[in-house]
């Protein structure tokens, strides 16, 4: 079967199905090389964030966008948000890294949740309800609604620490001219074929070990509006 890919390699499909983003990267990169970059990000990155003082999340950050930048040229500029405007989801260790960003740059949780007021009711009213949370399409809920850190000047208030979803979803050829991310690339770099699992195996190792279940490569995700429910609803407990 043909690669749904550009002379570059870039995936000429836009936003797909995660199963054929899956094929893709299966075909591009083969599992040699695939597994060499997993263990690079997991063993030596991770040593050299403890002797450089960061997180060995931001650390794999750095590495992610250096690796784009080998590529060709981003289209995305500051201010394009079409692709801020759809769900976003988070593992714990990403959210507790946008915390951390929260913290370092003072940023008012409170008011980031009155802005994206509309979003966090519909997702509280979910989670409220007696519905199968595992059968939600949680996404749905939120699509064409702008992420609650996306500000007013169409700017990311988090940027340097916004999740593996954002970081998947760039542009390399005209820019976007809707919200429908058509011209989104995934599958570009071989980082991006084991972020999830890079991610999932810091997030493991962080975890204490009496608290550790076996490795599994995967961790669960929540929307950036529950984790901003989750933040607002611990808060009010501290009061």
């Amino acid at each position: 079967m043909e690669l749904k890919s550009d002379t570059n390699g870039l995936f000429i499909e836009g936003m797909p199905d995660s199963s054929e983003l899956a094929d893709y990267i299966r075909r591009k990169f083969n599992e040699e090389d695939i597994q060499n970059t997993y263990e690079s990000l997991t063993k030596g990155h991770i040593k050299i964030a403890r002797s450089e003082g960061i997180t060995p999340l931001r650390k794999f950050w750095q590495a992610l966008s250096h690796s784009h930048k080998n590529t060709p040229n981003l289209k995305c500029e500051q201010g394009c948000a079409h692709c801020c405007h759809t769900g976003v989801a988070a593992t714990q260790v990403e959210w507790d890294g946008i915390l951390n960003n929260v913290m370092e740059n003072n940023v008012n949780l409170e008011k980031v949740i009155e802005r994206s007021k509309r979003t966090i009711d519909r997702v509280r009213e979910t989670l409220h309800s007696k519905k199968s949370l595992e059968q939600i399409d949680w996404h749905r809920l939120v699509i064409n609604q702008p992420c609650p850190f996306l500000s007013e000047d169409h700017v990311c208030i988090i940027y340097e620490d916004r999740p593996l979803d954002c970081r998947l979803v760039v542009a390399f050829r005209d820019q976007c001219e809707s919200k429908k991310l058509e011209h989104a690339q995934r599958g570009v770099v071989i980082e991006e074929a084991v972020g999830a699992t890079v991610i999932a195996k810091i997030q493991h190792d962080q975890t204490p070990k009496f608290k550790r279940r076996k490795f599994q490569g995967v961790q669960p995700l929540k929307l950036l509006q529950h984790w901003l429910i989750v933040w607002q609803e611990k808060n009010k407990k501290k009061r």
